[in-house]
């Protein structure tokens, strides 16, 4: 569990995830200059640039045949942290005392944000839902090979064609930290999730140029909205990690339209989209999405200015984001190709026009991602917050970006396959924090205003503390119970699997339907490939990814696995044709119960703790 490693451990984790998520950023960050920036954006910016870059050298290393080592990792930090000295020592980064202040109090803010996500995750044994065994077995991989894996067999034998912007940061702080997989996407999965509120106040702050909007929408991410605190539940890490290089990349392309060219940004820009690429494909598209926004608003607005002398620049300007993330996509095509090579088939463009049946679940479900009662609340009022922008004089690119990504969020129209409406609900907090607190700030201020600033801003306060206490009371637990497949008893049972169980042994595990006629597991059974390297018929779901005949073999074992209910014909058939020799059974989930092994002759009892029960097969009975 996360909280099981002691004060010490914790601090050199937070130690190692620094040196990981920010060094090479910083080093960015110290030789050029803020240009309007705080601390707070910059901090941002060097989030993003980092994990851009890790994932572009990985890309590079993949198809140069290289591999990481520990030589080669201490020579690049090492040298990222020798450029970051001596920009300090020739006055390239200055410090002024008033810096400090922000620092500090930015350290106890991301601080208290982190313990927080901490405090949500403290009764996990391992991530939670389904996606989150196949990020440990990635980084596990990574791990193996040194390097982005061409496969991930002989655990699963798949190409691998997945985004890995997420697993290859995951696995460097893993080699450093010692600590194992399926703690570290647990563990620094909680450290990213709370530092996307660096990229809310980073695009608040480029948008609104108003610091008290930028640090309320960043504390509203953080403690009051259900999301992203709900992707715990998920295991939505690679997405978060594509939002920490999404949020700066869009605030880049609006300094970009708005600030006077620089070759600096410009090149930020595309190390971004670069990174972005190949950290989260929907992302990617949401990023894109705002791209477009962007170009069309400001589009719009330089024709109807009429071309005047003091906007001819800026007509240059508006096609500027658009070259910068294009060239950046350009540098990730390598990677882009292999994957399309594979998954062509799901990107498509259609309008959907659903029965009122399908229309009326579809909608049903994205109001529920859109709750609970005081997340409706927060919503509709930063409804609100956006209606009263597009009659302001702010940046409507990001109020154009909002309404299309709400109207994308509705079932029927426009559908960007293999992406669905829900995939555009659950990314909406990030314009509801913006809109929320950009609407209270202005309602703030104008209302109470012939009371004086200090009754405003005291105002104001209160009722931002009264919707964090509120939302973090609601939020307190967000984990939901559906959700936790495995416990402390499976975790147990797969240690001891690792320590008793052959390397070849193969297991018999529980499994049930899931999405687009695929199957998972219900218990500690789905995590035995990805933590222990055996074989489980409770497969990672990205066994939908194998050759047709061998996809189809496999199916046909998960199927049978996941119908089977006792100790009859169709079990030993199974056991028969996969080859099966342990059993993995957890009480009460599944429909093969440790009661129906109880009279199974052939079948011999290894392993019982708790609520886990680990059996050896005897083919001879077979």
């Amino acid at each position: 569990m996360i909280f099981s490693f002691n004060f010490i451990q914790q601090v050199l984790f937070f130690l190692a995830a620094v040196i990981v998520l920010f060094l090479p950023g910083m080093v960015w960050i110290a030789w050029t200059k803020p240009n309007g920036r705080d601390w707070i954006e910059r901090f941002s910016d060097a989030l993003g640039i980092s994990i851009a870059l890790i994932s572009i050298i990985a890309m590079l290393f993949f198809f140069l045949g290289l591999q990481f080592s520990w030589l080669i990792l201490f020579v690049l930090y090492s040298a990222c942290l020798v450029f970051l000295v001596a920009a300090i020592l020739m006055k390239q980064l200055q410090v002024k005392k008033t810096d400090l202040l922000v620092w500090v109090g930015l350290f106890f803010a991301l601080t208290g944000m982190i313990l927080w996500r901490f405090y949500q995750a403290r009764t996990l044994a391992f991530p939670a839902w389904v996606d989150s065994v196949h990020h440990v077995l990635i980084v596990q991989k990574i791990l193996d090979a040194r390097g982005i894996p061409a496969t991930l067999a002989p655990e699963l034998p798949i190409k691998f064609t997945y985004h890995f912007g997420f697993h290859i940061v995951t696995a460097i702080w893993s080699a450093l930290t010692n600590l194992r997989p399926v703690d570290s996407v647990l563990w620094l999965g909680q450290v990213l999730n709370a530092l996307i509120s660096l990229g809310i106040y980073r695009v608040a702050k480029q948008t609104w140029k108003d610091t008290r909007v930028a640090i309320l929408a960043a504390l509203l991410v953080a403690f009051a909205f259900n999301m992203p605190a709900y992707y715990l539940t998920w295991g939505r890490y690679t997405l978060i990690t594509g939002l920490l290089c999404m949020l700066p990349a869009m605030a880049a392309s609006i300094e970009l339209v708005h600030n006077q060219f620089r070759w600096e940004l410009f090149w930020r820009l595309v190390i971004l989209s670069c990174g972005l690429a190949l950290v989260h494909y929907m992302a990617l598209l949401f990023f894109g999405i705002f791209v477009g926004c962007l170009f069309l608003v400001n589009f719009l607005e330089t024709i109807w200015k009429k071309q005047r002398p003091d906007h001819l620049i800026k007509w240059g300007h508006v096609w500027f984001p658009g070259f910068a993330s294009l060239f950046g996509i350009l540098l990730a095509a390598p990677w882009l190709v292999r994957m399309l090579s594979d998954q062509a088939a799901s990107a498509t463009v259609r309008v959907i026009v659903p029965t009122w049946e399908n229309f009326k679940n579809s909608f049903q479900y994205i109001w529920y991602l859109l709750g609970p009662n005081f997340n409706y609340w927060l919503i509709g009022l930063a409804g609100l917050g956006l209606l009263l922008a597009w009659f302001q004089k702010t940046e409507k690119g990001v109020s154009l970006w909002a309404t299309i990504m709400i109207l994308l969020s509705v079932p029927w129209g426009l559908k960007l396959g293999p992406f669905r409406p829900d995939h555009m609900a659950i990314v909406m907090f990030i314009p509801a924090a913006w809109f929320l607190a950009y609407g209270l700030i202005f309602f703030g201020e104008r209302v109470f205003i012939r009371r004086g600033k200090a009754f405003s801003n005291f105002l104001i306060t209160a009722v931002v503390l009264g919707v964090l206490i509120w939302g973090g009371w609601q939020t307190r637990n967000i984990l939901n119970s559906v959700t936790i497949l495995a416990d402390q008893d499976d975790r147990k049972a797969l240690e001891w699997i690792e320590r008793n169980a052959p390397v070849d042994a193969r297991f018999f595990a529980n499994t049930t339907p899931w999405q687009y006629s695929t199957y998972r597991g219900v218990d500690g059974g789905y995590w035995i490939t990805s933590m222990t390297k055996r074989f489980s018929l409770a497969m990672p779901s990205l066994y939908a990814y194998g050759d047709a005949e061998l996809k189809e073999e496999w199916k046909q074992w998960i199927t049978e696995a996941s119908e089977i209910n006792s100790c009859g014909d169709r079990f030993w058939a199974l056991v028969r044709e996969a080859n099966l020799n342990f059993i993995y059974l957890h009480k009460g989930k599944g429909k093969l119960s440790p009661a129906a092994m109880e009279n199974c002759f052939g079948v011999a009892p290894l392993y019982h703790q708790g609520d886990v029960w680990i059996y050896k097969i005897n083919q001879d009975f077979s």
